[in-house]
């Protein structure tokens, strides 16, 4: 379990971080933070406090996929600033239950249930409700122990934590082997498929530049390109 940066320019690491791993503390297990300290990519005494150490945006622990990593104060609030003005365009492969509409767009505000500690849809808004955007496309359909199944690449629009695991789940189709917004099915699903986490990789992130934009692809992860191959779905190509 492995980070691996593959790009750097003068202003932040591309790293593709993998499952099991958190972005920063808190976390019982070493995160993304740790490692870029033990391999002296982050040199501490060099931040201001609070400055949560270059962190720029997060993906679920059990997310594998492009993490995009400050390497400077200046850089950190530049890169955070076209987060929040949704400049940045996110990709994300999800393996699904049930077959989706070739394309569709879910926008469903969000609040967070703390009878529960997760997040849930708001179907009627109140004060705690903020906006959340998806958009998808439905990439192949297959089938896994007589089941449907169907890969998605995912466009989120917000941020918003847990969005495309919640967004899924309340349109019908939770991402299989979710462990916090699944149920019994897609837990089945991922033991046929030998996953032992939610399918959800964070496949590609293109920033704006100058009149261009930089893109980044981080490959599928090996658990998951196994997963495809057992449904006998086809691994998508950057």
């Amino acid at each position: 379990m492995t980070p691996i940066i593959i790009a750097e320019t003068p202003a932040y690491f591309v790293i593709n971080k993998p499952a099991g791993m958190a972005v920063e503390p808190p976390s019982h297990d070493s995160t993304l933070l740790d490692w870029l300290i033990e391999q002296e990519k982050i040199e501490t005494g060099e931040w201001p406090k609070e400055s949560r150490l270059g962190v720029v945006h997060r993906i679920d622990t059990d997310t594998s996929g492009l993490v995009i990593w400050a390497k400077t104060p200046a850089a950190q609030e530049e890169l955070k600033t076209l987060w929040q003005g949704r400049q940045v365009e996110k990709t994300y492969l999800a393996l699904v239950v049930g077959e989706c509409e070739p394309s569709g767009t879910i926008e469903l505000a969000m609040a967070r249930d703390n009878k529960k500690d997760r997040q849930k849809v708001v179907w009627l808004q109140d004060g705690s409700a903020r906006p959340a955007l998806t958009h998808y496309q439905t990439l192949s359909v297959g089938h896994v122990g007589g089941q449907t199944v169907s890969l998605v690449e995912v466009h989120p629009v917000t941020g918003r934590t847990h969005q495309i695991r919640v967004h899924f789940k309340a349109i019908g189709h939770p991402l299989v082997g979710d462990k916090l917004y699944g149920e019994k099915l897609s837990d089945s699903i991922a033991q046929t498929l030998r996953l032992d986490r939610h399918f959800l990789h964070a496949w590609k992130i293109c920033l704006p530049a100058a009149n261009e934009q930089h893109c980044y692809t981080a490959p599928l992860a090996e658990d998951l390109v196994a997963a495809l191959t057992i449904a006998g779905l086809a691994v998508p190509l950057s």
